[in-house]
């Protein structure tokens, strides 16, 4: 069960965006036969819940040598006021509370955290009374607003570029976990101005999910909208928002909130960066046990659990702010699953006679563990190649036989060689020949032994006399001799086989000498 505690206002009067930013623990399913498992949280979506806006140095970057176009139907986007085709981010970057993949590009100098936006049109004009946050910056249609980067959000004219010289381009760069998505606007004409020309560029960030803006020229065209620009931030139902000049921005002498202003590279380039308020030091996390006692060590975002131990639930209690500033106290649950490994044993190796079918089963052998065979997966395999999705499976060749056996993500493999016996036949001798030549010299019984096991054997002469006797189990002793090791003659014997099973083979063997 998840609870919200708001410290400073009342719950009544949290906005759906808020209310968004909740902590939230993730079950962790784990197979027994690990050793421990991990609760994680949403500890990157709750750092985006407040931002703090401020002066950085200016670097804007205009080398495109591996930037991409900025595409609307799979062309340059050249249409004045529209938005582009989906563009992947290339990492998924935390805005608000909300984690994106996805972005699409206005070609007003705005940013759009939906892709259903993607070729629909990018509103102008604004009007001196949206101020951020407004709902109708920089997207509106029918009450429907989306996260969004105004960087800056005035009136471009992307049908008029000029040849060789505009561009809207974007890139990805760097390496994990520090890369960056770079968007580029470079001397794109205004509106009714044509000559005047706007570069700017919205920077993203995966190492700490912040936001820049770098503004190398942003005229004004009086002449059409009043000049009107504004550059910021909003949440998706326009809740809340940050720009150079509001409450968290140290410089007390801008405004960059919609109203009239002038960028020039060679005088007064800006650059601006919104980074999250809530850095991992300033939010208080505390892990608790299914007893309600603080377990000591714990990480922030994650807490590992030995299965051997309390597998929850757990408890985690975060204290962050919110986007209007208010100290927020959540908490969510979460617990450790722990699924059954099955448990498979072919058996040993064997051998098989000739034209025998052997049955493998692969049930596990704690069955009992699972509702029942049918919700387990099988995939045998023979030499490496699939053969079958039983529970069992006939072997009617030699070759290498596995299995693996699975449930909920927990799977199990076993293997077995099964071999034919020489001269791929499975017969009690008829005859011994104990010369020393190294051929046919015992009383060869292997295939028995394998397969049911052997008790004991007697042998007998004719006239009904014990010759030879081994009990306890039998492994080809008998080679044409008395139990006193004293050769016995050339002639016929009588032997008695009892199996462990409890059946029994009898029948006459000649010794030749």
């Amino acid at each position: 069960m998840r609870r919200i505690y708001l410290l400073l206002i009342p719950l009544l009067h949290l906005s759906a965006s808020q209310l968004f930013a909740q902590v939230q623990v993730f079950n962790d399913t784990v197979c027994d036969t690990e050793p421990y498992g991990v609760l994680r949280t949403n500890i990157q979506a709750l750092l985006t819940s407040a931002y703090e806006t401020d002066a950085i140095p200016y670097n804007y970057d205009a080398d495109f040598t591996n930037a991409q176009d900025v595409l609307l139907g799979g062309v340059p986007l050249d249409i004045d006021d529209n938005f582009s085709d989906v563009i992947d981010i290339g990492f998924d970057f935390y805005f608000f509370g909300q984690p994106y993949s996805q972005l699409v590009v206005g070609s007003n100098g705005d940013v759009i955290f939906e892709p259903s936006v993607a070729g629909t049109y990018d509103s102008w004009p604004i009007a001196s009374y949206q101020l951020i946050p407004h709902i109708e910056l920089p997207y509106y249609d029918n009450g429907i607003s989306y996260g969004s980067i105004m960087g800056a959000y005035h009136d471009i004219h992307a049908g008029v570029r000029i040849q060789g010289l505009s561009e809207m381009k974007y890139e990805l760069r760097g390496t994990a976990p520090n890369r960056k998505f770079i968007i580029t606007y470079y001397e794109m004409p205004q509106f009714s101005c044509t000559s005047m020309l706007t570069s700017q560029q919205i920077v993203l960030n995966e190492s700490d999910y912040s936001i820049e803006v770098h503004m190398r020229h942003k005229p004004v065209c009086t002449g059409w909208n009043g000049g009107l620009a504004v550059l910021g931030i909003q949440n998706a139902d326009a809740s809340c928002g940050y720009y150079p000049g509001d409450n968290t921005t140290p410089q007390s002498n801008v405004n960059r909130n919609t109203s009239v202003w002038v960028i020039d590279s060679l005088s007064n380039p800006e650059a601006w960066v919104f980074r999250p308020a809530n850095a991992p030091g300033n939010i208080h996390v505390t892990w608790y046990d299914s007893n309600r006692n603080p377990v000591p060590n714990a990480n922030a975002d994650s807490l590992v659990v030995p299965l051997n131990g309390d597998l929850g639930p757990y408890t985690c209690e975060v204290t962050y702010i919110d986007c209007n500033g208010n100290h927020i106290t959540a908490y969510d649950e979460g617990q450790i699953i722990v699924v059954p490994t099955p448990v498979v044993d072919l058996g040993a190796d064997m051998k098989r006679c000739r034209n025998q079918d052997i049955i493998l089963d692969a049930t596990p052998k704690n069955i009992a563990d699972f509702p029942g065979i049918s919700d387990l997966e099988f995939q045998w395999y023979k030499d490496g190649q699939p053969v079958s999705t039983d529970a069992q499976y006939t072997v009617t060749q030699p070759g290498t036989y596995s299995v693996e056996v699975s449930y909920g993500g927990c799977a199990t493999m076993d293997e077995i060689v099964i071999e034919n016996y020489e001269n791929d036949a499975c017969i009690i001798p008829e005859a011994i020949t104990p010369n020393n030549d190294g051929k046919n010299e015992g009383f060869v019984l292997d295939f028995l032994n394998d397969q049911q096991g052997i008790e004991k054997i007697e042998i007998f002469n004719r006239w009904g006399a014990k010759v030879f006797e081994k009990e306890g189990g039998y492994t080809n002793e008998w080679y044409g001799q008395n139990n006193n090791d004293d050769p016995l003659p050339a002639a016929a014997y009588f032997y008695v086989i009892q199996l462990k099973d409890g059946s029994s083979k009898t029948g006459w063997v000649y010794v030749i000498r």
